[in-house]
């Protein structure tokens, strides 16, 4: 058999002359299809705005992390002091909620709408309600409207952390009626965190010399994710992390130095000993810096237990939060990030944001001003 290329493969007589136009002419179209003017009232300008010429080189696979990445932006909405005052003035029944703040509460529940029984609760001289600038205030934290409820919901759980963090995320920022239900009922769906929860509570771990200031002591750690090599450092004073996708000695040696440079040189680096922290050029990297490397065995990684921690809190930051081929630079991620600096520590109550600057960082939560 021999191959005759398609170039030189002539069609025969008959093709080349048929009887008759079958197929009608191709349609030429301009790049921009959106340039084209349209006189049909059914279909609007805005439609084609989007639509672009397809050549034949169309690759599903591109479009489909293309779909991806867009719909990991869209999920990234930042609920500001605006939009809660907008929110609350469009609401009916918050509208009726202000008027009896600034009129007082009736003495009994069933003298109240429907609607509102719920807030007669918070009535007292204790923690009353009380309004800012048309926003609702109870304890100084923002009384979120109903339309954007479920928004605050999913901004608490982007980091995917238990209903103890998200409720002492809330307690320093929002509230609604029944919102701890609402918490516990979101963890609860979430198939990611039922997946990853542990199976046993770990055994206690041996302390160590504490830190007295942030980035005094610094731990390291290199983990794998659908593929992708990602490097954690984190603070042991704030717990503040640190998430590069890199991977290999020259990759640490970067990321160490933009942190140095950032937050300070370290007096300790704590790691596993894996080959990407035990290689020549790391040692003297951390050499020049005057940076003590404390090493641990890979075989026992509760000895670096503050990395391996944050390893396993990293892993529920970047589920469903990375882009379609792990990049760490997506709006979904960078919310989560932000949730859990803002969340206090369930021992500690103070944030990691709070250890680092001395006050909350802006996420995508509204907060009292001032």
């Amino acid at each position: 058999m021999v191959h005759i290329p398609g170039v030189k493969n002539i069609a025969d007589s008959v093709s080349r002359h048929p009887s008759g136009s079958q197929v009608p002419e191709k349609l030429q179209l301009c790049d921009d299809i959106a340039s084209i003017k349209i006189t049909s009232p059914l279909i609007e300008p805005s439609f084609l705005t989007g639509i672009r010429a397809v050549g034949t080189s169309y690759n599903s696979e591109i479009d489909d992390g293309l779909h991806q990445t867009a719909a990991l932006a869209l999920q990234c909405v930042a609920i500001t002091w605006e939009k809660v005052r907008e929110a609350t003035a469009s609401d009916e029944n918050m509208n009726a909620l202000l008027q009896l703040i600034e009129q007082g509460f009736p003495s009994f529940r069933h003298e109240l709408p429907v609607n509102l029984h719920e807030y007669h609760q918070f009535r007292d001289d204790v923690d009353p309600l009380y309004t800012v600038d048309g926003v609702v205030i109870h304890k100084d934290r923002v009384v979120i409207p109903p339309c954007l409820r479920n928004t605050v919901l999913q901004t608490l759980h982007s980091a995917h952390q238990g209903v103890p963090s998200m409720m002492s995320r809330a307690e320093s920022s929002v509230f609604w009626p029944g919102i701890t239900p609402a918490i516990k009922d979101v963890r609860a769906k979430c198939n990611h965190c039922n997946r990853m929860s542990p199976s046993q509570p770990s055994a206690p771990l041996m302390p160590t010399t504490a830190p007295l200031y942030p980035f005094q002591c610094i731990c390291a750690d290199y983990f794998q994710y659908q593929g992708r090599s990602y490097l954690i450092i984190v603070d042991r004073y704030s717990n503040w992390p640190i998430i590069e996708a890199t991977s290999g000695h020259e990759g640490l040696i970067n990321c160490l130095r933009h942190t140095f440079v950032t937050f300070g040189i370290p007096d300790e680096l704590a790691s596993d000993g894996g080959p990407e922290f035990t290689a020549a050029s790391t040692k003297a990297f951390l050499q020049n810096w005057s940076v003590h490397h404390r090493l641990s065995s890979v075989a026992f990684p509760h000895s670096n237990c503050r990395a391996e921690v944050c390893v396993n809190t990293v892993k529920r930051l970047i589920t469903s939060n990375t882009g379609p081929r792990g990049e760490l630079n997506t709006d979904a991620l960078q919310r989560a990030i932000l949730q859990y600096r803002n969340t206090p520590d369930p021992e500690t109550k103070i944030s990691t944001a709070m250890c680092i600057f001395g006050r909350p960082i802006k996420d995508f939560i509204p907060i009292l001003p001032g």
